[in-house]
C-alpha cells in the first residue's frame, strides 16, 4: 500500500470532467458488449441467461465508469461486484479484457479521486479481501481449473495458483499505486496554484505598498517646493511692500525675486504633476533632471532677513540622484521653516562629504542652523508634515537625523546618509 498521506481534499470534477466520462462511459459500453459478442463467438462461452445476460452485466460494467469521478468508492463497489458475478455465473467470459480493463480503471478512479481517506481504505480493503478470497475460493471447486500434468521443476497447479496470485497483485496494487499517484500529482498542482496566487496577492500587496510610498513621497515634494517657495515670495513681498515708496529700486529686485521663484515653483509642480500622470518608464525618464547637492548653493540669500550663507565641507564626490534629490528636500524644508517660523535674522546650511572611517565608508550630510527661537514648529505652521518629512527622508534611505534646539540658542536641522565606500 502506497504511503497515506491524504490530508488534502481533491476539489469535485468539473462540468466537463463529468460530461466526458458521460462519453466515456457509452464508448466502454459499446466496445465492452462487442468485445463480449466477439469473445463468444470466437470460443463458443455461454451468454448466460436467454443469451443476453452476458450483454447486460457487460453493459453496466461499462456505463457504471460515468460515476468514477463523482462517486468513485460507489463505481468501485459496483464494477468489483459485476466482476465477482461474471465470474461466477459466465466463467467463460471472465477473461474478456474489457471488464479487467473496466475494473482496473476503477480502482485507479477511487484513488485519483477519493476525497475521504478513512473510507477509501476501508473500501479498499474490503474489495482486496473480497477479490483474493473468492479466487482462493475458486481454487477449491473441483474442476474449475484445468490440472495439467507437471512438466517442470513445480506441480502444475500449485504453479497456477502463485501465478494467478502474482498477477493480481500486480493488477490490483498497481491500479491501486497509479491511482494514488494521479492524486499526489493533483495536490502538488494545487499546491503550486495556490503558491502562484499567494504570490500574486504578496505582489499586488506591494505594489500598493510602493503606491502609497510614491504618494507620500509625492506629497512630501509638493509640500517642500510650495513652502519654500511660497514662503520666499511671502518674505520679499512684505519686504518690497515696505520700501516701495522710499526704495523702489530695492522693491523692483524683490518682485523680481518673487516672480523668479514663482516660475521656480511652477515648474517644479509641473513635474510632480507630470509624475503622477506618468505610467510609462520611459516618459518618466523625460521628466527633466531633479535638484541635487550643487542646488542647495541657490537657497541662499543675503537680500533677505534671514540672511541665509552656504557653505561646503570636505572634498566633493558622487552621490545618488535619489539621495542628492533628498538631502536637497531637507535643506530646502529646513530653510522654509526658518523663514516662516524661526523670527532669525540668520541661517547657514552646510553641505558635507564626510568620510566615516579607513574602511572607506563615505556619507553625505546637510545641517541648516539659525539664530532664531528655537524651537519645533513642525506642529504649527507647517502642517504636520515638514518635519515628519525629514525624518521619514532620512529613514528611507537608511541614514540618521537630530532636529531641534541648539544649547547656544537657535534651531539645527541635520541629516547624514550614508552613500557607500569610495
Amino acid at each position: 500500500m502506497p504511503s497515506l498521506d491524504r490530508d488534502w481534499a481533491r476539489p469535485g470534477p468539473t462540468r466537463v470532467q463529468l460530461r466526458n466520462d458521460v462519453y466515456l462511459a457509452v464508448m466502454v459500453t459499446v466496445v465492452s458488449v462487442v468485445s463480449t459478442e466477439v469473445w463468444h463467438s470466437a470460443y463458443g462461452a455461454s451468454l448466460g441467461w436467454r443469451g443476453v445476460e452476458a450483454f447486460l452485466w457487460f453493459g453496466l460494467a461499462g456505463l457504471a465508469l460515468a460515476g468514477r469521478r463523482r462517486f468513485p468508492l460507489s463505481t468501485l463497489v459496483v464494477e468489483s461486484a459485476v466482476f465477482i458475478v461474471i465470474g461466477e455465473r459466465l466463467q467463460g467470459l471472465a477473461g474478456v479484457f474489457t471488464i479487467q480493463m473496466i475494473l482496473f480503471a476503477s480502482i485507479y478512479a477511487a484513488w485519483a479521486w477519493s476525497r475521504h481517506a478513512r473510507a477509501l481504505v476501508a473500501v479498499s480493503a474490503v474489495v482486496l479481501v473480497a477479490m483474493f478470497g473468492w479466487l482462493s475460493w475458486a481454487f477449491t471447486q473441483p474442476g474449475r481449473f484445468p490440472r495439467n500434468e507437471d512438466v517442470g521443476m513445480i506441480d502444475a497447479f500449485p504453479a497456477l495458483i502463485i501465478y494467478a496470485i502474482a498477477i493480481n497483485i500486480v493488477y490490483f496494487f498497481g491500479a491501486i499505486a497509479w491511482g494514488h499517484a494521479a492524486w499526489r500529482s493533483a495536490r502538488q498542482r494545487a499546491q503550486i496554484a495556490e503558491q502562484a496566487e499567494r504570490e500574486r496577492a504578496q505582489q499586488a500587496v506591494e505594489r500598493e505598498r510602493a503606491v502609497q510610498a510614491e504618494r507620500v513621497r509625492i506629497a512630501r515634494d509638493l509640500h517642500d517646493v510650495v513652502a519654500h517657495h511660497v514662503s520666499g515670495i511671502g518674505v520679499q513681498a512684505a519686504g518690497a511692500g515696505r520700501v516701495l515708496d522710499v526704495e523702489p529700486e530695492t522693491a523692483r529686485e524683490a518682485l523680481t525675486t518673487i516672480e523668479r521663484s514663482s516660475r521656480q515653483a511652477v515648474a517644479q509642480m509641473h513635474q510632480l504633476v507630470g509624475l503622477l500622470r506618468t505610467t510609462d518608464e520611459a516618459q518618466a525618464d523625460d521628466r527633466g533632471p531633479k535638484p541635487g547637492l550643487a542646488d542647495i548653493a541657490g537657497l541662499a540669500s543675503s537680500d533677505a532677513v534671514p540672511v541665509v550663507e552656504h557653505r561646503v565641507v570636505g572634498e566633493p564626490f558622487a552621490v545618488s540622484d535619489t539621495v542628492a534629490l533628498s538631502l536637497y528636500r531637507v535643506a530646502q524644508e529646513a530653510v522654509a521653516n526658518v523663514r516662516r517660523h524661526a523670527l532669525a535674522r540668520r541661517a547657514a546650511v552646510v553641505v558635507r562629504y564626510v568620510d566615516d572611517g579607513a574602511d572607506g565608508r563615505r556619507s553625505a550630510e546637510v545641517e541648516v542652523t539659525d539664530d532664531g527661537r528655537g524651537t519645533d514648529s513642525n506642529g504649527k505652521g507647517s502642517g504636520g508634515f515638514g518635519l515628519t518629512g525629514i525624518r521619514e527622508r532620512a529613514a528611507m534611505h537608511g541614514g540618521e537625523a537630530e532636529i531641534g534646539p541648539r544649547p547656544q540658542g537657535g534651531f539645527r536641522v541635520r541629516v547624514r546618509i550614508p552613500v557607500g565606500s569610495g
